[in-house]
């Protein structure tokens, strides 16, 4: 099992809180073999997630969730 913790430090705090809300819907349902963990922890965003899976399908998984946190924090800059 190969365990990945990306931790994102976002300000204003709120925003990592609308980033988590924005991508969730995007982790489920998941593979088998892969487990997505997600949490606010002091204005930080973070990610856990555990893989059985190719080494492929962890990549895939890394670029998929940043590709969502990019778009969804590029859509809080553009209505500010």
């Amino acid at each position: 099992m190969i365990v990945v913790t990306i931790e994102l430090e976002l300000q204003p705090i709120a925003d990592a809180q609308r980033v988590l809300a924005s991508v969730l819907p995007d982790n489920v349902p998941l593979p088998t073999g892969l487990r997505i963990e997600s949490e606010t922890l002091n204005g930080k965003l973070v990610f856990r997630i555990e893989c059985n899976r190719a080494l492929d399908s962890l990549r895939a998984t890394i670029e998929d969730l940043l590709s969502a946190v990019d778009l969804s924090l590029r859509t809080l800059k553009s209505t500010e």
